[in-house]
């Protein structure tokens, strides 16, 4: 199955209903094949679950993976999309709202669906851990100038970065755009701050509850929305002082909201829906099964 949430794709793959063909272990090489727009299926990433048979009072495993073949810890769209399809595959009573657990790589993650004819789902994300502490400190929270390849202001690139689920650096700027993100995006995504790498988010500050913001993703470059990218830069505007609790984000593939509680977690609401179901042709599962024997998903980790 195929699912979107503001243009960000992901396959789901449920290991529940028998051969996955990718194995209890997605290889790297199988994952890429897969999330192919041109040799495979297509996709921004893949879903990985549920690892066991759900049960409404106990968390439910998923891994989570880009399309690059990497392991990613925690997707605020890829929960809304599993999310929907749990509830309509597995657990009927999660249709009508009642809150439930998914746990990532990144940590686990309570769910609620608000609306299920809507896909409109909410994702607890989590309390942010602030990594850059120099600055002006506003509330604790500044920013850091990274030096950069680049003239005029992209020489200095002022940043401030954090750990939700998967790491983010967070930039302000007056004027964002998808150049911006192009031109930049890179630099700082592998910058010799980040050995791991970071996502990056640039974000314009539109009122006391609106941002604006274009997402550079490590693991997959320039994407159209992002929900943990979202909850990010509303975590590090509103520890900055710049934007209240609750917060709008406005991204090219669309919006979410995201607020944030008073002990700083934050949470994030927005929509999803399925965009189609298949089987896989004899050709292609062949192929995946041949790539079975590639190396495990890489170690580098996804967004």
């Amino acid at each position: 199955m195929k699912y979107q949430a503001l243009g960000n794709d992901y396959l789901i793959v449920d290991p529940r209903y028998g051969d996955t063909v990718l194995g209890p272990e997605p290889a790297s090489e199988a994952v890429r094949l897969l999330c192919d727009r041109h040799y495979g299926v297509g996709a921004d990433g893949l879903l990985v679950g549920p690892l066991e048979a759900p049960k409404s009072n106990t968390p439910v495993s998923l891994r989570i993976f880009n399309a690059d073949g990497s392991e990613c810890g925690m997707s605020g769209n890829g929960l809304r999309m599993f999310a929907l399809y749990l509830a309509e595959h597995h657990v009927e009573q999660w249709r009508a709202g009642r809150p439930f657990t998914v746990r990532t790589r990144g940590g686990d993650a309570e769910v609620g669906i608000v609306d299920f004819a809507d896909g409109l789902v909410r994702v607890g994300m989590g309390l942010p851990r602030f990594t850059s502490v120099e600055g002006n400190g506003d509330r604790g929270v500044g920013g850091v100038a990274v030096p950069v390849a680049g003239e005029g202001l992209d020489a200095v690139v002022t940043v401030t970065d954090l750990h939700l689920g998967v790491p983010h650096t967070v930039v302000f700027r007056d004027r964002i755009d998808g150049e911006l993100a192009q031109r930049l995006g890179p630099a700082l995504a592998w910058h010799s701050r980040y050995p791991d790498g970071t996502n990056v988010e640039f974000v314009r500050v539109h009122d006391d509850h609106t941002l604006d913001a274009v997402v550079w993703e490590r693991a997959a470059g320039h994407v159209p929305a992002s929900g943990s990218g979202a909850c990010a830069a509303a975590a590090v505007a509103y520890a900055r002082g710049f934007v209240g609790r609750h917060v709008r984000v406005r991204m090219p593939g669309g919006e979410v909201e995201v607020s944030v509680a008073r002990d700083g977690r934050v949470s994030l609401t927005g929509t999803a829906r399925e965009v189609m179901r298949g089987v896989l042709s004899p050709s292609l599962r062949t192929e995946l099964v041949d790539r079975r024997a590639a190396p495990g998903p890489s170690e580098r980790r996804g967004t």
